[in-house]
Parts: C-alpha cells; structure tokens; sequence
C-alpha cells in the first residue's frame, strides 16, 4: 500500500526534473558566450615579413615602413558619410622621415579573390585614388622577386 502512496508523486517529480534540466540546457545554449582574446603571435604574417625585409633592405635607409597602417591614420575624409570605411588595413606603408605617407603596400594572396575580399580591395583602391596616395599590390601568386619589387617601388621612392 505505501508503495502506491509514493507512486503518484515520482511521475510529477520526474517530469518536474526533466523540465529544469532542458530549461537549463536552453539557457547555456542560448546564452551569449564572451569572446575570448588572444595576442597574436606576430604582427605581420611569415610572408609579410619575407617581403618586408626585401622592402627595408632597398629602401631602409631613405624612408621608414611600418606593417599595419591603418587607412584612417592617413587619410582624412572631408565631407558626407561615415568614416568607417577608413578603418581597413595596409599591409606596410612607406613614409619620409617626417612621417608623410609616401605609398601603400598590399600583399595580396589567394584569399584576394573571394568577392569579399574584392570588394574590400576595390574599396581601398578607390579610397587611395581619391586622396592620390599610391597602392601597391604584389601578389603571392607571383613569387617574390626582388628586382620586380624594386622596380616597382622605385617608381614612387
């Protein structure tokens, strides 16, 4: 008999139980998780810095190039819209010794044409020529050739 008293309870308990549990599950899985940040090992990539050093090895002396310029640290917008569409990267910029951008480097690899990257790329572009500031591309593609990278950066240095 005192087991068909306790009978009745353990089905609403259970389900009870059962409930929280997926209520939980739903609250974990559905909560926004915190990002989680980590220094990055370098600045720039290996390959970057392969083209980095031919770019100081030439020009070294004469200019001071930095990785990671940032678009908006150099190029002023005047007028409507937002800035944000300054907030892009390239790769190296070239300076005179009074900090005046010379060029844009970019160092472009196969990731360069998915249509996102493209646009970005297009964007940038756009930007430089506008504010009549040289971009220049290499790509990976082309192996890196020093006589083809002096060539082209003694056009603008």
């Amino acid at each position: 008999m005192k087991n068909l008293l306790v009978a009745p309870y353990i089905l609403p308990l259970s389900v009870t139980a059962a409930l929280i549990i997926i209520i939980i599950i739903i609250y974990f899985l559905g909560r926004k998780r915190e990002p989680k940040y980590t220094v990055k090992e370098s600045l720039i990539t290996k390959t970057e810095y392969e083209y980095y050093k031919i770019f100081i090895s030439y020009f070294g002396d004469d200019y001071i190039i930095l990785p990671q310029v940032n678009l908006a640290a150099v190029i002023d917008k005047v007028g409507e819209g937002y800035r944000s569409e300054l907030f892009r990267n390239a790769d190296f910029g070239v300076f005179d010794y009074n900090y005046k951008p010379i060029l844009l480097i970019e160092i472009n690899d196969n990731t360069h044409f998915r249509k996102d990257r493209r646009l970005r790329d297009e964007k940038v572009d756009k930007i430089c020529k506008k504010a009549k500031l040289p971009l220049v591309t290499f790509w990976t593609k082309d192996g890196i050739d020093n006589r083809r990278i002096y060539k082209t950066l003694s056009k603008y240095l």
